[in-house]
């Protein structure tokens, strides 16, 4: 087990909570959801990236209304230090303005001008209910960052299926791709929490893993640790944790888990 390779994942509100956060973990990745501001997102990478550790925000493509607001965008990252951004389309139905996917915000080529020199895409080892076609848009976007000789990443939702996600993990390898795969996890949750948060993300697969468990009202409030699905995953390159129970919780079980490996 690669005990220096791991990144977490957090909501701009709880930034204040980074404090918690294991020395191990230096990638700190920076949710864009729908109803909250850049303004926000821009606050929380500042007060990350004082603290030494490396903020990566997501960019969502829909929520965009044109080419003029991602510059400004862009331009207040630069201003903050931000060289890697996630790429994301988002999960709305209807786009903000022009940008309806990843590529279209990709073709402005304007991420160099404003010092982004790579890039993370959006891996989904249990598909995309907003993108059908996830896995092969996955690839055409890794095509076009190649070409270009930009560095590119791939970090995905987070799974309880590990079967799943290393044959995913194996047929991306197969269709010739060497980039960095990061395997999202998530951190001790309750059942509950995990079911919830399974619905909104659309991961069926990790949902008949959590059902698998016994799930039954007396046990909706048991804590489900991530240490199955860590132990049983193969091929990735780093690990990608997602704390649904809370910042704090997560890295206590990452330090635990961590003096244990």
């Amino acid at each position: 087990m690669k005990k220096e390779t791991w990144s977490i994942e957090i909501l701009p509100q709880n930034v204040s909570d980074i404090g918690f956060i294991p020395d191990l973990i230096k990638e700190i990745y920076i949710t864009m959801i729908p109803g909250t501001s850049f303004s926000e997102t821009i606050l929380a990478a500042q007060k990350i990236q004082a603290s030494g550790k490396q903020a990566i925000p997501h960019l969502t493509a829909r929520s965009f209304t044109g080419e003029e607001e991602l510059r400004k965008s862009l331009s207040e990252l630069q201003a903050t230090g931000i060289e890697r951004i996630l790429l994301i389309g988002g999960g709305v139905p209807k786009p903000a303005g022009v940008f309806s996917s990843v590529m279209d915000m990709l073709k402005t080529e304007m991420f160099a001008e404003y010092g982004i020199n790579s890039f993370d895409f959006a891996g989904h080892p249990e598909g995309n209910p907003d993108d059908p076609d996830s896995d092969y848009n996955l690839l055409e976007k890794l095509k076009w960052t190649e070409k270009r000789k930009i560095p590119t990443r791939i970090v995905t939702q987070w799974s309880l299926d590990a079967e799943k996600t290393n044959n995913w993990i194996n047929s991306l390898r197969k269709n010739g791709i060497k980039n960095s795969i990061n395997i999202g996890i998530p951190g001790p949750s309750t059942l509950k929490t995990l079911l919830r948060f399974a619905k909104v993300c659309g991961v069926k697969a990790s949902t008949e893993v959590l059902r698998k468990q016994g799930f039954n009202i007396s046990k909706l409030m048991f804590v489900s640790k991530p240490d199955k699905i860590v132990s049983e995953l193969r091929g990735y390159d780093q690990l990608h944790l997602y704390p649904f129970g809370g910042i704090a919780k997560s890295s206590e079980w990452f330090n635990e888990w961590h003096k244990k490996t």
